[in-house]
């Protein structure tokens, strides 16, 4: 009768729903990828607000500077451009960014990301699965 309790109890707890939870970007201390840029993991395996399904990333480039080229072995990227004008090319193909912008980036696509010279550049990256860094590799 115990163990039946004990598994009752547990699938229960699963069951439950999650709490909600906040975080603002004020919060997260801010990493140095590069020179001209700063990465607030927002949302992750690692991060303030914990997620095994998707990460969330805030970027902030320098005016006139890039983040280097890269591709993702497995997860989605999708780039919101959050403040600043900019480029993005995927493939090679580069495309004109603005506030409100979505890029939406598949696995294995190379992208580069670059603020134009009037100003930084502010965006997020979400990942999904969550960023990993070996899934992500330098642009071929």
């Amino acid at each position: 009768m115990k163990a039946s309790l004990t598994l009752a109890a547990a699938l229960t707890a699963l069951a439950a729903p999650a709490e909600a939870q906040h975080l603002s970007p004020a919060d997260v201390p801010a990493i140095h990828p590069t020179k001209e840029s700063t990465l607030q993991e927002l949302l992750g395996q690692n991060a303030g607000l914990r997620s095994d399904r998707m990460s969330i990333a805030l970027f902030t480039l320098a005016p006139g500077s890039a983040y280097p080229a890269s591709h993702n072995i497995t997860s989605e990227e999708v780039f919101l451009i959050r403040s600043g004008t900019g480029t993005v090319w995927l493939n090679a193909t580069p495309t004109k960014v603005a506030p409100g912008d979505l890029i939406r980036i598949p696995a294995g696509i190379d992208h580069k990301i670059e603020a134009s010279r009037q100003g930084p550049l502010s965006f997020y990256a979400i990942s999904a699965p969550p960023f990993r860094s070996d899934d992500t590799v330098p642009a071929r």
